[in-house]
């Protein structure tokens, strides 16, 4: 079985898994168990630096980072760099969309608007609570790394991505199972994007020669 064809059916598994959880969390199946462990970590360490630490990356940890993140890869990258921020650029928009389409399927009230007690830590959000919509494009983000970046790049990129994760469960936006749906969806579709990377071939091939030999040597190789 090709690499291609391998990623493709990883990815319908994973979207598979999705909309069966989607199914069970639109029923409640998972209620209890969400509910308790959304508050160990939502009250976790009140008022500590952790507080800050967590509003910081629930805040800024998608757009800022995973933004900067393209630029700096498509800069100071090289080919490999370059052709793995051309495919988060195109993952992100597609994700965007089928975040916006899952939230409007599967509404879901957020914690704070429903449960008592709630350390809520930024502001208000009035769409639906499953699934996440940080998870679902930094999860997306990661897979996109991991199968084309360098070790210590995908490395950095991936621990960024579950701080991300767990801090919108932290700051009371979410519950755990809308953490694990951002999840699963986000990686269902990196993982289809990647098996099919002629898109992107295309936009690199038309790339200006001048700009594609642009920092080729401004990141750190690989050290094992």
């Amino acid at each position: 079985m090709g690499g291609s064809r391998r990623l493709l059916i990883y990815g319908g598994v994973f979207l598979v898994v999705y909309l069966a959880l989607s199914i069970t969390v639109g029923g409640g199946v998972f209620e209890s168990v969400d509910v308790d462990v959304f508050f160990a970590v939502n009250s976790w360490a009140p008022a500590t630096v952790m507080d800050s630490l967590m509003v910081l990356l629930s805040l800024y940890g998608r757009e800022v980072v995973w933004g900067a993140a393209i630029v700096v890869l498509f800069v100071f990258g090289g080919e490999r760099e370059k052709r793995a921020a051309l495919t988060m650029g195109l993952l992100f928009m597609l994700l965007i969309g089928a975040g916006y389409l899952a939230k409007e399927l599967v509404f879901r009230t957020r914690p704070y608007n429903l449960l008592e007690g709630v350390r809520l830590l930024v502001p208000v959000e009035a769409d639906s609570s499953f699934p996440s919509g940080h998870t679902l494009i930094v999860a997306g983000g990661t897979v996109v790394a991991l199968l084309k970046l360098r070790r210590w790049q995908a490395t950095l990129l991936t621990i960024e991505a579950a701080l991300v994760a767990i801090s919108r469960i932290y700051v009371g936006v979410h519950y755990p199972t809308d953490i694990i749906g951002g999840a699963l969806l986000g990686v269902g579709f990196a993982l289809v994007i990647c098996s099919y990377p002629r898109p992107v071939d295309d936009i690199y091939e038309r790339i200006p020669e001048s700009i594609k030999g642009r920092g080729s040597a401004s990141l750190p190789a690989e050290v094992d």
